[in-house]
C-alpha cells in the first residue's frame, strides 16, 4: 500500500516494514512496524476476541463509518480521473 500527502508519503514493504519520506527529505527511512497483535492479524481471530469481550470493536475496518469514508474517498477519486481536478473531502457529520 502506498499513501501520498501534502507532507510526504509512506509505502509498506512487506508485512513489518515502512518506506517513509516527509517533504524536504533527500532520501526514504525505512522504519519497522510493530507486529500486530493475534487478535487482530485475521478476521476470525478478531470476531472471537471481540465475542469474549478481549476488545472493543471502535474503529474497526468493517464497520460502517470505515465504510462510508471509503466510499468517501472512492467517489473523489473516480470524480478527480474523470475532471483531472483535486477533489476535497468534506468532513463527515457525527
Amino acid at each position: 500500500m502506498e499513501l501520498y500527502g501534502a507532507t510526504g508519503y509512506a509505502a509498506t514493504v512487506g508485512a513489518d516494514k515502512l518506506r517513509v519520506r516527509y517533504r524536504g527529505e533527500k532520501a526514504e527511512t525505512v522504519v519497522e512496524a510493530p507486529p500486530v497483535p493475534r487478535a487482530e492479524s485475521n478476521s476470525l481471530d478478531y470476531l472471537a476476541a471481540v465475542l469474549h469481550g478481549e476488545i472493543k470493536p471502535d474503529g474497526d475496518p468493517s464497520s460502517l463509518e470505515t465504510n462510508v469514508v471509503v466510499v468517501q474517498i472512492l467517489d473523489a477519486a473516480r470524480r478527480s480521473a474523470a475532471s483531472g481536478k483535486t477533489i476535497t473531502l468534506e468532513k463527515l457529520p457525527d
